[in-house]
């Protein structure tokens, strides 16, 4: 009888297994943000090592053409990201596209084509624009053309008129002074080179992850800022600006306030990353000063940062 006793017991109790299972809750709980962080750290070093080869590329194409890429070649056509495409390894892609040609009539594998370097881990993977992606002069016609979304913007510089991408722009990146005949482009030139940078250009926004709330991901169009970035048509899929009189940072994925389709912005906790025109990449804070914003996203108002 004794020594069935001893070996009676070779099993948890209900009670033990319960406690276990929650210590196991506990330190799961205890566990997981710090894996979340650790996973968001990486992402956020991806992504500001995307910025760098983009500025990279940026620079190598001033070195080849002795000025910046245009934020786009003319209405409807190239933007920034086509133009640095051979400098950012993407040689093939580029040969695909017919500069001197509309966005509409471009190949469809050109138009679709993905680049890594162009999207931030954070914010999602590659997808397409899946709203308004229609051209808005009626030509060639009033169907679809989803293209390519990308999760960074040039800088406009500040508010200019009524959209991102003035052609008497502050900014970096402006429209280029292009001549066409009909839609197609017969000459084209960039308005701003490294020269004129007259603020520094360790003060200056070149560019930065663009905003975008999780509701409006691939809409794109006049009203919205998240369409194709390779279509010249809607400059806030591929331009922004910061500053004042009401240009903030975006307040995270969510944010709808305001003319957020306008804003810089990320996915990022509390903070957006940047690249600056001489390279280096730099986080600010959401709660950056418009004030603050404005000096470091016009190139040529005299106004120098101490610190952001």
């Amino acid at each position: 009888m004794r020594g069935n006793r001893l070996h009676a017991r070779d099993a948890f109790t209900l009670i033990e297994l319960l406690v276990v299972i929650a210590v196991i809750a506990v330190l799961i709980g205890l566990l997981l943000p710090a894996v979340q962080q650790s996973r968001e750290a990486a992402r956020r070093a991806q992504c500001s090592n995307h910025l760098k080869q983009i500025s990279l590329g940026i620079h190598n194409f001033e070195d080849a053409h002795q000025t910046l890429p245009s934020s786009r070649v003319g209405p409807q056509h190239a933007t920034w990201f086509i133009q640095i495409l051979p400098y950012v390894e993407q040689n093939n892609l580029y040969n695909l596209w017919n500069i001197t040609n509309t966005y509409y009539v471009q190949q469809s594998t050109a138009r679709v084509a993905h680049v890594g370097v162009f999207l931030c881990p954070s914010r999602r993977s590659p997808m397409l624009s899946t709203q308004f992606e229609v051209s808005s002069t009626g030509l060639p016609d009033t169907q679809q053309y989803p293209g390519a979304l990308g999760d960074y913007a040039a800088n406009g510089g500040q508010f200019a008129g009524s959209i991102v991408d003035n052609p008497l722009c502050n900014g970096v990146m402006c429209e280029a002074s292009s001549r066409l005949a009909a839609d197609q482009v017969v000459e084209t030139r960039s308005q701003t080179r490294l020269r004129d940078i007259l603020d520094g250009t360790s003060q200056t926004f070149l560019i930065g992850e663009k905003h975008v709330p999780r509701s409006k991901f691939g809409q794109s169009g006049p009203s919205w800022g998240d369409g194709a970035i390779y279509n010249g048509d809607f400059p806030r899929n591929y331009n922004r600006i910061a500053g004042l009189p009401k240009f903030n940072l975006g307040q995270g994925p969510n944010d709808l306030d305001g003319p957020w389709h306008c804003k810089f912005g990320s996915d990022h906790p509390g903070i957006c990353l940047f690249a600056f025109t001489d390279g280096h990449v730099a986080a600010l804070k959401n709660s950056a000063d418009m004030t603050i914003l404005n000096k470091l996203a016009v190139r040529n108002d005299g106004q120098v940062v101490d610190g952001y």
